[in-house]
């Protein structure tokens, strides 16, 4: 009995460690990462309209620059937790018709920034959630077998939630 105590006590403590190594020093580094790196997609674009390539003035440019600003400053904010709790307050979302304008009449180049940026994000958001990564891996490695609509179905919902502002939704910051 009591070399079970010791292996839980042991368990618990190496548990312990790790889960406080991962949320004050690997987790604050890995989301860094990525908002280091929407910074620099943000720099991309301001870059491409200083060479004429987007009007600085344009649509697509001010709502895509509006976009990764807003996705720089909540970058800790967003989980997988609180997608799914998104997801469960906002059953029938669909994307805003500012989304949906810019998807028609963003350039390549353009949306191409727009793309790298909301990969980004879904790579922070599987940083701030250490448990749901691990749960979501071997979901959705054994969810291959149901194909290309389940993923499909998810990337736009995570679009949806990426591009809602944080105070349209009803969820705390």
């Amino acid at each position: 009995m009591n070399d079970v105590i010791y292996m839980l006590a042991l368990g618990f403590v190496v548990y312990a460690f790790f889960s406080t190594f991962y949320h004050y020093i690997a987790r604050p580094m890995f989301v860094d990462r990525g908002r280091f790196r929407v910074f620099a997609l943000r720099d991309e674009l301001r870059g491409l309209a200083i060479e004429g390539k987007v009007s600085a003035s344009s649509f697509e440019y001010q709502y895509l620059e509006a976009l990764l600003c807003r996705l720089i400053e909540k970058c800790s904010w967003f989980s997988v937790s609180s997608l799914f709790e998104s997801l469960h307050r906002n059953k029938n979302a669909e994307l805003s018709p500012n989304a949906v304008k810019f998807e028609a009449e963003a350039s390549d180049e353009v949306k191409e920034i727009y793309y790298r940026a909301l990969f980004e994000m879904m790579g922070v958001m599987f940083n701030n959630s250490p448990v749901w990564r691990l749960i979501l891996t071997v979901v959705f490695s054994i969810s291959k077998l149901f194909g290309w609509a389940t993923k499909q179905w998810l990337d736009i919902k995570a679009k949806i939630f990426l591009e809602e502002p944080i105070s349209d939704t009803g969820l705390a910051a």
